[in-house]
């Protein structure tokens, strides 16, 4: 029996099972359906976050479509750490959303942003959770960052 004759039930009953490490440690390069990734990062481990960086993500780099990152008290410092691996977010060359969590860094986020401008198929961005209590000029060039992104269709900004 191949993977190809499951049923969708029951692959999405054992999708539902699985983390995300799991997932590509189990289904990576053993299907090319399985082409397009959306990656959420909002709790995982930090040593799954690196085993992730350092082994998976360079082979799939241009197959993430969507990515969650946080950094809640779950995953502090997760975007530090994922740049610190020597990700930029231009590598992502298909990626379509991008949606951050309990971001506490301005200049951090303009950084990422301006990444973001030479994506060609970006479209969505949601800001949930992140703390702009920075000075006006600050939040003013985030506000132009965002109105740069040409492709972006809704912005969500969500600081409840």
């Amino acid at each position: 029996m191949k993977l190809e004759d499951l049923a969708n039930e029951i692959l999405l009953d054992l999708f539902e099972l699985l983390d995300d490490i799991q997932l590509l440690h189990a289904f990576n390069g053993l299907n090319s359906s399985f082409q397009a990734y959306h990656l959420d990062f909002r709790s995982i481990s930090k040593h799954n976050f690196s085993i992730v960086c350092q082994q998976y993500l360079p082979t799939i780099i241009d197959q993430v479509i969507a990515l969650h990152l946080s950094n809640n008290n779950e995953t502090p410092n997760l975007l530090q750490l994922f740049l610190s691996y020597g990700f930029t977010l231009n590598r992502f060359n298909h990626l379509q959303m991008l949606s951050l969590y309990h971001m506490d860094f301005l200049s951090l986020l303009n950084e990422i942003l301006l990444q973001c401008r030479h994506l060609s198929y970006f479209t969505h961005l949601n800001l949930i959770n992140c703390n702009f209590d920075q000075k006006e000029t600050e939040i003013l060039y985030l506000i132009n960052n965002i109105w740069s992104l040409s492709t972006l269709t809704p912005c969500n900004v969500d600081n409840s």
